[in-house]
C-alpha cells in the first residue's frame, strides 16, 4: 500500500475502529499526553534521531523555506507520542489553543484516525486529507506520515509527519517526507551497525574524552576538564584512532559523531 488516498477501505475501517473505542469525533483539543518526566526520558532515548532531524532542518535552506510556506514537521516515538514539533512561529497560538505540544498522543485511541496512527498500523507511508481524519481537530489538516526504520535492526523506531493546514493539496509532501526519511534511516542503520562493532569496546573515559574534544578542541583542555594525565589521554586516543581507523583527533571526533556516540555539541548519546 503506497498511498492511502486511493484506498478508501482502510480509512473506513479506521473510522469504524475509532467509533468502536468511543473516540469523540467532535473533540476540540488534544487531551492525552505523557508526563514531562517521561517525555524527557524518551527524548534522551531518541537523542541521536532528534539530532539528525534538527541538523537536517537547521542546515537546509530548502526545509527552512518550507517552514515559512506553512509546512510543519511532527516526529513521534514508536508509540505515537510527539517528541519533536518543528513549525514556524505563526502556528504557536493555534497549536496552544489545541493543546498540541510535544508529549501529545497521536495514537488512534486518543485522537482517532490520523496519518500517524495509520502509519503505525500499516507500517507504510500514509497521506490523509482533512476529511479523511476522524476527529474535527484535523478537519483542516493535510498530512503525510511515514515510519522511520532502522534497517540494520529491522525495527520501526519512530514516525515522521509533514503537514499543512488549510492548503487542500498534499502532492509534494510525499517526496519531501521520503527524502528526509531516507537521510535519517541511512544514518540510523550506519550507527547501529558500527555501534555493534565498537560500542562495547568504549568505556566511560573514552566517551568523556570524545565529548570534551568536541567542546574544547585541544588536548590540553581535555586533560584539565576530565582530570587525566597526558599519557592516559594519548592511550585512549590511540585506542579510538584504531577503533575508528582514522589518523587524527578531528577524524576521531567526526567518526564518533557519525556513529552516534556523541552529537555535534559534544553531548554523549
Amino acid at each position: 500500500m503506497s498511498n492511502i488516498l486511493t484506498i478508501r477501505k482502510e480509512i473506513a475501517e479506521s473510522h469504524g475502529e475509532s467509533l468502536l473505542i468511543n473516540v469523540n469525533p467532535n473533540k476540540k483539543f488534544f487531551n492525552k499526553a505523557i508526563s514531562v518526566e517521561k517525555l524527557i526520558n524518551i527524548k534522551k532515548e531518541n537523542s541521536f534521531l532528534l539530532s539528525l532531524l534538527n541538523n537536517l532542518i537547521d542546515k537546509s535552506l530548502r526545509y527552512k523555506c518550507l517552514l515559512l510556506e506553512g509546512y510543519f514537521f511532527i516526529l513521534c516515538d514508536k508509540n505515537g507520542y510527539i517528541i519533536k514539533l518543528i513549525c514556524y512561529d505563526k502556528f504557536n497560538n493555534y497549536f496552544n489553543t489545541l493543546h498540541f505540544v510535544e508529549g501529545s498522543s497521536l495514537r488512534l485511541e486518543d485522537c482517532g484516525t490520523n496519518a500517524i496512527s495509520m502509519a503505525m498500523k500499516y507500517k507504510n507511508q500514509i497521506e490523509l486529507c482533512g476529511k479523511d481524519h476522524y476527529c474535527k481537530l484535523f478537519k483542516d489538516w493535510y498530512c503525510t506520515a511515514i515510519p522511520i526504520i532502522d534497517y540494520y535492526c529491522g525495527e520501526v523506531v519512530a514516525y515522521l509527519d509533514v503537514s499543512r493546514i488549510n492548503v487542500p493539496s498534499i502532492k509534494d509532501q510525499s517526496a519531501i517526507l521520503k527524502n528526509i526519511a531516507i537521510y535519517i534511516e541511512e544514518y540510523l542503520s550506519y550507527k547501529s551497525k558500527n555501534l555493534s562493532i565498537v560500542g562495547s569496546k568504549l568505556d566511560d573515559i573514552d566517551k568523556l574524552i570524545l565529548s570534551s574534544l568536541v567542546r574544547n578542541g585541544v588536548r590540553k583542555l581535555v586533560t584539565s576538564e576530565i582530570g587525566i594525565s597526558d599519557r592516559t589521554l594519548r592511550k585512549h586516543l590511540n585506542k579510538l584512532s584504531n577503533l575508528f581507523n582514522v589518523d587524527n583527533d578531528l577524524e576521531i571526533v567526526r567518526a564518533a559523531i557519525k556513529i552516534g556516540i556523541i552529537d555535534i555539541d559534544g553531548n554523549i548519546l
